[in-house]
């Protein structure tokens, strides 16, 4: 149906984002049930990690909050991942995303055991600083407040990434927001890059 060089191609990054998308639109079937499920159920907590449900640490990098919460970090595993998994392979490049997504879910969790958190946020940070510490000269455009375009070197966008982070956590502001995962998935994707430079095989 398509000409050779315009078939569609399955990527990870591709599958990442369908997966999401499917998850938002079970829950959203769900009625009246979503919450429960969703915040319960899947999303990661001190309590249902009390129960046993260990498994909340996959799932809440699935399950978000809204629409345009699930655009946002749509947007960034697409900057991001498309790059990185080309360079790293299909199976490095899925590790390194759910690990960014775990340690996220640990160190909100360890922060702040109440109240659930969902979202891909973690590991699209682990992602975005992954990219800006192995590509740190390169010239990108960010879009500040996801409107204004501005111009500058990656490894800013990362450096930003964590101090925000790191800077609402201190204050409070955007409390409701899980700034604790966004900084450990940060984290973890500077610390598996650099590990892996001195250890592995990236150059």
């Amino acid at each position: 149906m398509f000409p050779r060089n315009q078939r569609f191609q399955m990527t990870a990054v591709k599958a990442l984002i369908g997966l999401n998308l499917l998850a938002f639109v079970f829950l959203s079937m769900l009625g009246p049930k979503q919450d429960t499920v969703a915040n319960e159920l899947l999303g990661l907590s001190g309590a249902g990690l009390a129960q046993g449900m260990v498994w909340q640490f996959l799932t809440y990098q699935f399950v978000h909050a809204g629409f345009l919460h699930l655009a946002v970090n749509m947007l960034g595993l697409w900057f991001a991942g498309n790059v990185l998994e080309r360079i790293m392979g299909v199976r490095k490049f899925v590790l390194l995303y759910l690990t960014c997504g775990v340690a996220g879910g640990l160190v909100q969790v360890f922060l702040d055991p109440g109240p659930s958190v969902v979202g891909a946020s973690g590991a699209v940070c682990g992602l975005i600083a992954a990219f800006s510490t192995m590509f740190p000269r390169m010239e990108i455009t960010a879009l500040l407040f996801f409107v204004i375009p501005v111009r500058m070197r990656a490894m800013w966008l990362g450096i930003g990434v964590a101090a925000l982070s790191l800077f609402f956590l201190a204050t409070g502001i955007l409390g409701n927001v899980g700034n604790g995962a966004h900084l450990g998935g940060a984290l973890a994707g500077f610390v598996w890059v650099v590990y892996n430079r001195r250890f592995g095989t990236l150059r």
